[in-house]
């Protein structure tokens, strides 16, 4: 008997001296972890994507700082489908979280109004660009709650702003050389109004047909970013870069609400403060990205062209039309008021 009580007091002593050599979180991980399932398109930190670059900071610094209580599993690169697949899946809350441009959410969400930063020279530099990344989330959660859309936006991330690409050909100064051009422009009213304001004839393809229709003079140029040139190779198959800064990417970043809400306050600020703060410092950071990426694109013997301040001034008065035209249509003028002025006095 007493040898039996003996070697209960020994398994007792064990057990808590085990227990409080065990890390203070160990059982709360067991209890208490909240994995969010995060899928998107854009290509994987490997294999040179910006934005997964900095979404990786910004998990390892929310598991950081939630003491593991928030995991995050992201799959980059569309693995686990396209835009049109992955965005209604959180809206209907069984994807938590994924990224996409504005356009996109408010199509599937049909909440059009959202894409007002997509419209054509909303803004027309990075330092414009990068004030409205940081104010971005607010103004889309502003209309979210106000349309009553089960989703919460943590962030803006930069893909960097669209110019004009077009062949040797066709050098383009002014609004006046664009009569008549045949650009490719993806299945999007804005991009084909766009073009279409500075006498263009707008031509829909998918992005892969685009050597090929240059080649063979189905097109004369097309719209991009940089980094999306170099990604797909299209370096080689164009001459002019017409630094038009037509149109802002600025790509959302959301989390379906309710399972927002149901992680604790203390993880979910965590959560929502660090998605914040990087993805302002990935728009700043892609400013360096995208001359990078231009620098790859003149190496292929591409000839940049900056308009001068008044034939800029031609593409935007050509595009102030239609972009009037949706923000009434939309009627978010007090949105678009507060976002340009808190550009104009935070641009830098």
């Amino acid at each position: 008997m007493k040898t039996l009580k003996k070697m209960l007091a020994f398994t007792l002593v064990l057990v808590l001296v085990v227990a409080l050599a065990a890390p203070s979180h160990a059982i709360s991980e067991k209890k208490d972890v909240y994995t969010l399932n995060f899928y998107h398109i854009f290509a994987d930190e490997a294999a040179g994507g910006h934005e997964s670059l900095w979404i990786n900071k910004a998990i390892e610094e929310v598991e950081k700082q939630t003491d593991g209580h928030i995991i995050i599993n992201c799959v980059p690169g569309g693995v686990m489908g396209s835009e049109e697949e992955l965005i209604p899946q959180v809206f209907a809350g069984t994807l938590d979280m994924s990224l996409s441009g504005p356009s996109v959410w408010g199509t599937v969400g049909k909440i059009d109004a959202i894409g007002w930063s997509e419209l054509p020279y909303v803004v027309t530099n990075y330092s414009e660009m990068n004030a409205l990344g940081e104010v971005l989330p607010d103004l889309t959660n502003k209309q979210l709650e106000e349309a009553n859309i089960d989703l919460y936006c943590l962030g803006a991330m930069s893909q960097g702003i669209r110019c004009l690409l077009t062949t040797e050909k066709y050098k383009v100064e002014s609004v006046a050389d664009c009569k008549g051009l045949r650009i490719r422009v993806p299945q999007s009213e804005v991009y084909m109004k766009t073009v279409e304001a500075w006498g263009c004839a707008p031509t829909v393809m998918s992005s892969s047909q685009v050597p090929t229709s240059l080649a063979n003079g189905t097109i004369e140029g097309f719209e991009s970013d940089p980094a999306s040139i170099t990604a797909r190779g299209q370096q080689d198959f164009f001459h002019w870069y017409i630094e038009t800064y037509h149109i802002a990417s600025l790509n959302l970043l959301m989390i379906n609400k309710t399972n927002l809400m149901s992680i604790p306050e203390e993880y979910r600020q965590i959560l929502i403060d660090v998605f914040k703060d990087y993805s302002v410092q990935q728009c700043y950071d892609r400013v360096g990205a995208n001359e990078a990426e231009l620098e790859k694109i003149k190496e292929a013997g591409v000839e940049v062209i900056t308009p001068t301040p008044e034939a800029l001034a031609e593409f935007i008065a050509a595009d102030k039309a239609y972009q009037d035209q949706k923000v009434a249509e939309w009627g978010v003028e007090d949105i678009v008021a507060e976002a340009l002025e808190y550009v104009a006095a935070n641009a830098k």
